[in-house]
Protein backbone atom coordinates (compact mmCIF):
# COMPACT_ATOMS: atom_id res chain seq x y z
CA UNK A 1 0.00 0.00 0.00
CA UNK A 2 1.35 3.40 -0.86
CA UNK A 3 1.88 5.93 1.86
CA UNK A 4 -1.23 8.00 2.49
CA UNK A 5 -1.90 11.10 4.51
CA UNK A 6 -5.22 11.72 6.22
CA UNK A 7 -5.87 15.31 7.30
CA UNK A 8 -8.90 16.39 9.29
CA UNK A 9 -9.67 20.10 9.48
CA UNK A 10 -12.05 20.80 12.34
CA UNK A 11 -13.90 23.78 13.73
CA UNK A 12 -13.44 25.41 17.12
CA UNK A 13 -13.39 22.88 19.97
CA UNK A 14 -12.55 22.96 23.65
CA UNK A 15 -9.62 20.56 23.21
CA UNK A 16 -7.66 18.96 20.36
CA UNK A 17 -10.02 15.98 19.98
CA UNK A 18 -13.31 17.55 21.06
CA UNK A 19 -13.92 14.70 23.52
CA UNK A 20 -13.67 16.69 26.71
CA UNK A 21 -16.06 18.07 29.26
CA UNK A 22 -18.81 16.29 31.18
CA UNK A 23 -20.74 15.18 28.07
CA UNK A 24 -18.44 14.70 25.07
CA UNK A 25 -20.01 14.65 21.61
CA UNK A 26 -20.81 11.01 20.75
CA UNK A 27 -19.82 11.53 17.10
CA UNK A 28 -16.39 12.82 18.14
CA UNK A 29 -15.88 9.89 20.53
CA UNK A 30 -16.71 7.47 17.69
CA UNK A 31 -14.46 9.37 15.28
CA UNK A 32 -11.58 9.27 17.76
CA UNK A 33 -12.04 5.48 18.02
CA UNK A 34 -12.13 5.30 14.20
CA UNK A 35 -8.78 7.11 13.97
CA UNK A 36 -7.21 4.77 16.54
CA UNK A 37 -8.48 1.74 14.59
CA UNK A 38 -7.22 3.17 11.28
CA UNK A 39 -3.79 3.83 12.77
CA UNK A 40 -3.64 0.22 13.94
CA UNK A 41 -4.90 -1.24 10.63
CA UNK A 42 -2.88 1.17 8.42
CA UNK A 43 0.46 1.67 10.20
CA UNK A 44 1.85 3.72 7.27
CA UNK A 45 -1.09 6.13 7.31
CA UNK A 46 -0.14 9.56 8.60
CA UNK A 47 -3.08 11.10 10.46
CA UNK A 48 -3.18 14.78 11.37
CA UNK A 49 -5.98 16.75 12.96
CA UNK A 50 -6.12 20.53 12.71
CA UNK A 51 -8.53 22.33 14.99
CA UNK A 52 -9.30 26.03 14.48
CA UNK A 53 -8.82 26.64 18.22
CA UNK A 54 -5.33 25.15 18.43
CA UNK A 55 -3.90 24.79 14.90
CA UNK A 56 -4.85 27.93 12.98
CA UNK A 57 -1.37 27.91 11.42
CA UNK A 58 -2.19 24.58 9.72
CA UNK A 59 -5.26 26.19 8.15
CA UNK A 60 -3.07 29.06 6.92
CA UNK A 61 -0.58 26.58 5.40
CA UNK A 62 -3.39 24.86 3.49
CA UNK A 63 -4.76 27.62 1.29
CA UNK A 64 -7.37 25.38 -0.36
CA UNK A 65 -8.98 24.64 3.01
CA UNK A 66 -8.73 28.27 4.12
CA UNK A 67 -10.40 29.33 0.87
CA UNK A 68 -13.16 26.76 1.38
CA UNK A 69 -13.83 28.08 4.91
CA UNK A 70 -13.85 31.69 3.68
CA UNK A 71 -16.28 30.84 0.86
CA UNK A 72 -18.66 28.50 2.72
CA UNK A 73 -18.11 29.49 6.35
CA UNK A 74 -17.09 27.32 9.27
CA UNK A 75 -20.19 25.18 8.66
CA UNK A 76 -18.14 23.41 5.96
CA UNK A 77 -16.01 21.85 8.72
CA UNK A 78 -15.00 19.18 9.33
CA UNK A 79 -13.18 18.74 6.05
CA UNK A 80 -11.38 15.45 5.51
CA UNK A 81 -8.60 15.26 2.97
CA UNK A 82 -6.64 12.21 1.82
CA UNK A 83 -3.36 12.78 -0.02
CA UNK A 84 -4.33 16.38 -0.74
CA UNK A 85 -7.82 15.62 -2.10
CA UNK A 86 -10.95 16.60 -0.18
CA UNK A 87 -13.07 13.49 0.37
CA UNK A 88 -15.63 14.85 2.82
CA UNK A 89 -17.12 18.12 4.04
CA UNK A 90 -19.50 18.87 6.91
CA UNK A 91 -19.32 15.39 8.45
CA UNK A 92 -16.99 12.94 10.07
CA UNK A 93 -16.52 9.74 8.10
CA UNK A 94 -16.56 6.57 10.17
CA UNK A 95 -14.28 3.56 9.83
CA UNK A 96 -15.97 1.75 6.94
CA UNK A 97 -16.38 4.99 4.97
CA UNK A 98 -12.73 5.95 5.45
CA UNK A 99 -11.55 2.43 4.63
CA UNK A 100 -13.51 2.59 1.36
CA UNK A 101 -12.01 6.01 0.48
CA UNK A 102 -8.53 4.71 1.31
CA UNK A 103 -9.08 1.92 -1.21
CA UNK A 104 -9.27 -1.11 1.07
Amino acid sequence: MKHKELMIFEGVMCCSTGICGPEPDKTLVEFNDTLKRLQKDYPDLKIQRANMSFNLDVFRENSDILKLVKEKGVEVLPVIRIDGSVVSQQKYLMYDELKKVLGN
